[in-house]
């Protein structure tokens, strides 16, 4: 049972859950009921056995792609991972192809017939796409420059955003849960592009042209640095446009809270040499990532409630 467990990284799928949750419970429900009382009409928006199908269709669909890609890494993961791949010996690899199938078209369908019941048709491609996105994310995006880390920060944002899509009477609103989609895009660009540091071995024997592998590590920590510096600009504009007359907390505090982690980050992947520092920087960025998702509650709990 860990087995499976670790194969379709549980954690993950938990914090995808979690996230969805957040953005439902203390982002579109509140602005749902400020309406209410503005209004005296609470907004027509999905019941929970609706948001709890759109849930398991993501976590469906997240899972086959985690499965996917061990797929497609056992030979990778001998030098990157050793050990850690499920499919080195363990579960056959026509086993998993199988499981990728089946979760991938559960959770389309699902996701279609959502998409259709709320009439936007346009949002019945989204879990499909997802699907065959992370297919072509394991099978070749993920082995060239830049392409494949871009797909999957989309898809990341792409998540962050999926319960607000999914509420066409949010859609006045969805700039501020827009917010956290780019953060997150940012967030786990840079957190890829990390991890592709770390794993330039492996990749080097797979003849990947990763960034790193491409231009270097050199280049690579500058452009890292790069998109941090936008990611910390950006914040920093948000949080003094926001909150800099705010009088429940002050937006220096904001700064230190949102701004310090990122600088500490930059330091560590400018420092790092090996892949043990790479490790540590990319596990430090996912902590921040999972931290910033979680920010929504206090939020909530400041400003909303």
């Amino acid at each position: 049972m860990l087995l499976y467990l670790r194969l379709i990284r549980l954690p993950n799928l938990l914090m995808i859950a979690l996230s969805m949750f957040l953005v439902r419970y203390f982002m579109i429900l509140p602005a749902f009921q400020f309406e209410y009382i503005i209004t005296g009409e609470f907004p027509e928006h999905m019941d929970r056995l609706h948001f709890l199908l759109l849930t398991g269709a993501t976590l469906v669909i997240a899972a086959a792609g985690y499965i996917i890609n061990d797929v497609f890494d056992i030979t990778a993961d001998q030098y990157n991972r050793p050990g850690k791949n499920s499919f080195e010996n363990k579960i056959s690899v026509k086993a998993g192809k199988r499981a990728y199938y089946l979760l991938a078209i559960i959770g389309s369908a699902i996701g279609a017939w959502l998409g259709l019941s709320t009439g936007k048709p346009a949002l019945a491609f989204i879990h499909f796409f997802t699907a065959a996105s992370l297919w072509m994310y394991s099978s070749y995006y993920k082995r060239t420059a830049l392409s494949g880390n871009i797909l999957i920060a989309f898809l990341s944002s792409l998540m962050v955003m999926l319960p607000g899509l999914f509420e066409p009477a949010y859609y006045p609103n969805i700039i501020y849960l827009a917010f956290y989609g780019i953060f997150s895009f940012f967030i786990s660009l840079i957190r890829e592009i990390i991890k592709d540091m770390e794993d330039v071995e492996g990749d080097t024997i797979m003849n990947c042209r990763t960034l790193p592998i491409r231009y270097g590590l050199r280049r690579t920590k500058y452009f890292t640095l790069i998109l941090l510096g936008i990611l910390l600009a950006a914040l920093s504009t948000v949080i003094y446009y926001y909150f800099h007359e705010s009088t429940v907390i002050s937006w220096w505090n904001l700064l230190l809270i949102f701004v310090l982690p990122l600088i500490g980050l930059a330091y560590l992947i400018s420092t790092a040499e090996d892949k043990r520092d790479f490790h540590f920087a990319s596990l430090f960025a996912k902590i921040y990532m999972t931290f910033g998702i979680i920010s929504i509650f206090p939020f909530w709990y400041y400003f909303l409630r």
